[in-house]
């Protein structure tokens, strides 16, 4: 096997992210994405680093980033994984936003291509929930898109093999609190229902064009916010079934929460099912709230219902 190494594309958890070209001899060279360790970088980094790309070589899926080999030279190490050209998620949906915001128009295509994108990322969820690993960093920012608009599920240097046991107790470190449910921060407890917590915010991401959850709060806000009940309001042109969906994902209690089956298969409904829009708002919008792109602040007066289910009064 041979590597070349091109231009630098970005940053990994423990160093520089290149394009590359991969040729076994056996069939035409591909573009591969080439992470490399730092060579600073400390033992205990080594570990976790390697420990990556043993766990990204258990998957084969068409929504989970493939794992193509990894060099351990003592002084050249490197994880090769699929090259996918769009980057990740969170910077393909700003870019949207703003067409979108400068055409003054929504692209007739684009609900149904955010929908695609929460099936894909639903059903490779769904997958590493059947292998019983928590991945506790899912969000759009770790979502990787092809050129074909196929989205997959990247990074897993917090992902945890959880055969043998209910949830995760972690011992420390930084975690993404804003996409985190709140049995992961308070109790450190992290199961496959804290990956669904982390999807209904996933979800909100998408249709809100690359807003990122409680964008306005610092994390003690958000603490206290979820801890009442209050859940964030429906981006502006979100169908009444997918902000429900997301709601249900933010449920409380871990039991309430959907499973991950259950939520792929509520996404695999119908297009029509699913993007029917609900005329129930309130007058004060002026529309508004039926717009992809439009200010976050519409849709507060949209699905109140939904909005307020878990507000003890």
């Amino acid at each position: 096997m041979f590597i070349s190494v091109a231009e630098f594309i970005g940053s990994g958890e423990f160093g520089v992210v290149h394009l590359g070209t991969w040729t076994d001899g056996s069939a035409d060279p591909i573009q591969v994405a080439v992470t490399t360790l730092n060579s600073e970088s400390s033992e205990s980094d080594r570990v976790k680093f390697l420990r990556e790309a043993a766990i990204m070589g258990q998957f084969q899926h068409n929504n989970i980033v493939q794992l193509h080999g990894v060099v351990t030279e003592e002084e050249n190490m490197m994880i090769v994984l699929e090259y996918m050209s769009k980057g990740d998620l969170q910077s393909c949906l700003i870019k949207t936003r703003t067409v979108t915001i400068q055409c003054q128009k929504k692209d007739v295509d684009l609900k149904h291509d955010l929908l695609s994108y929460c099936r894909q990322i639903s059903s490779g969820l769904n997958y590493l929930a059947n292998k019983h690993f928590v991945h506790r960093d899912l969000a759009a920012r770790n979502i990787l898109v092809s050129s074909d608009d196929v989205c997959k599920i990247a990074d897993f240097g917090m992902a945890r093999d959880m055969t043998d046991e209910d949830y995760y107790v972690a011992s420390g470190g930084k975690i993404p609190v804003k996409w985190t449910a709140p049995e992961a921060i308070f109790y450190k407890k992290y199961s496959t229902q804290s990956d669904v917590w982390s999807f209904g915010c996933v979800m909100y991401e998408i249709w809100s064009l690359g807003h990122k959850p409680f964008e306005k709060y610092n994390g003690t806000q958000y603490l206290e916010k979820i801890t009442t009940g209050y859940r964030l309001p429906p981006p502006p042109g979100c169908p009444r079934a997918i902000y429900e969906l997301m709601v249900q994902c933010w449920h409380p209690d871990v039991n309430g929460r959907p499973l991950s089956s259950a939520m792929l298969r509520t996404l695999q409904k119908s297009d029509r099912n699913l993007l029917h829009w609900s005329t129930i708002v309130d007058d004060q919008t002026d529309g508004q709230v039926a717009v992809l792109g439009a200010p976050l602040s519409c849709g507060v007066h949209l699905y109140t219902d939904l909005q307020q289910m878990y507000i003890v009064i």
